[in-house]
């Protein structure tokens, strides 16, 4: 059995409110060319299907139709899963009409029992190759209602599993039952198991590593310690199958060094610190072996990018430099998007410092992104609660020191005491920041 493993298209994503339909229309032709070039029967979406709950109508738009081009393909079998982005209700109510054309949807797992969540894949000739267990995302609520016992939400048995433990216990029972049920789907038959899976698994490597070990990854990278240990469940409680498709992580890598669990990634540039990085979909082979567990290979493909995202870093003179490189490039036609990091210095006002030379760059370069070097360990998170500070940008200086005088004070924006303050102490830190005595 051969299939495409992919997830987290994010549709509808305007990443600094650049417009990426033409992208995600590239993508989607790449796809659907490398499902018939490598005669893939299956194609496994897991999770993050759309970037919102409401998406636009044009994403809608863009994966119906995409789902619907396969139809004249050998890909007999659609999986899809929904993700902690994706509306269940909105994933689910295309479900009957995608069943017929052998689509299957699994937006939530609420009123499902492990069966629903089990489906056999098909080759060209109508005959079972495999058996998918199709789980979707599953929210925290969902997760206590598996180990809770009904009726008890307040028992001191249910006050003693710890919410470090409530992951694992609740994704063991979960992936055990529909495993079971695959199990029987199977039916005794040579033919290989596939899961899915929406979460973040422990132990795995990649790009945001925080650098505690010179030990690379695949795809050349460090070791990864991702955020902590609560919610990342340990390999332990994935089942036994021959492969488990999963996504929620935006980088390819392996749970805990197993070939046969993966993450395959975005297809797309999801961030400008991702954008030196290559994104993949995978392509699987699980050929069934007499007694044994499937052979498997994986081919990481990357995908093509018909736009180039690009982050400059460092004092604004060398920021200046590097624009200045860029307009003398001939950089074509495709879109080059940049993102600038800079480090404050006292007296200089960036934007003013570059615009200029911005003015001066291609049509088809375009700054949207202005971010201050090192802005998280300069001021500590709780001063910005109302940022996303991943996605801060051209933040003024009016608006950095109006949130840490209010930090600082413990006042509110709208309130008399918090007003005064500011109109006190900004003018100063105005005066600062512009070098003036």
């Amino acid at each position: 059995m051969r299939f495409i493993h992919t997830a987290d298209w994010h549709l509808g994503n305007q990443m600094h409110d650049i417009d990426r339909k033409e992208e995600v229309k590239a993508f989607f032709g790449f796809l659907k060319s490398l499902i018939i070039k490598k005669n893939a029967t299956a194609l496994i979406v897991s999770g993050d299907i759309f970037d919102t709950a409401n998406p636009p109508l044009e994403a809608r738009r863009l994966y119906y139709t995409f789902l619907a081009s396969l139809s004249d393909t050998c890909c007999k079998n659609v999986i899809i899963v929904g993700g902690n982005h994706d509306s269940s209700v909105m994933l689910d109510c295309a479900k009957e009409l995608l069943d017929v054309l052998n689509i299957r949807v699994v937006g939530s797992i609420n009123n499902l029992n492990p069966s629903d969540m089990c489906f056999e894949l098909k080759d060209c000739n109508d005959e079972v190759s495999g058996v998918c267990m199709a789980l979707p995302f599953i929210r925290e609520l969902e997760l206590r209602n598996l180990v809770w016992k009904s009726g008890e939400e307040k028992s001191a048995e249910n006050r003693k599993i710890a919410d470090s433990d409530l992951y694992n216990i609740a994704y063991q029972k979960i992936y055990t039952q529909v495993f079971n049920e695959a199990e029987k789907l199977r039916d005794g038959r040579n033919i290989p198991i596939v899961a899915t899976g929406h979460l973040y698994a422990a132990n795995l490597e990649g790009r945001l590593s925080e650098k505690k070990s010179n030990e690379k990854s695949d795809d050349g990278v460090k070791v990864l310690d991702v955020l902590g240990t609560l919610g990342n469940v340990p390999v332990s409680v994935f089942p036994p199958a021959d492969y488990v498709a999963l996504g929620h992580i935006h980088y390819s890598t392996m749970v805990a060094k197993n070939p046969a669990i993966r993450y395959s990634g975005s297809p797309f540039v999801m961030g400008f610190d991702e954008a030196e990085i290559p994104h993949y979909v995978l392509c699987v082979d699980l050929n069934p072996c007499a007694g044994e567990k499937c052979s498997l290979e994986v081919e990481k493909i990357e995908t093509p990018r018909i736009v180039t995202y690009k982050r400059l870093s460092g004092t604004p003179a060398k920021i200046k430099e590097e624009l200045e490189a860029l307009s003398r490039e001939k950089n074509g036609t495709k879109p080059l998007y940049l993102e600038l990091c800079y480090k404050r210095e006292i007296g200089v006002n960036v934007q003013e410092y570059l615009a200029e030379t911005i003015q001066n760059l291609g049509e088809n370069i375009s700054v949207v992104s202005w971010k201050v070097l090192d802005f998280e360990k300069a001021f500590s998170s709780s001063s910005f609660s109302g940022f996303e500070m991943r996605e801060i940008k051209n933040l003024d200086d009016k608006e950095v020191f109006t949130q840490l005088i209010l930090s600082k004070s413990g006042l509110e924006a709208e309130s008399e005491e918090g007003k005064r303050a500011i109109e006190k102490f900004l003018p100063l830190f105005m005066q600062i920041a512009a070098g003036e005595n």
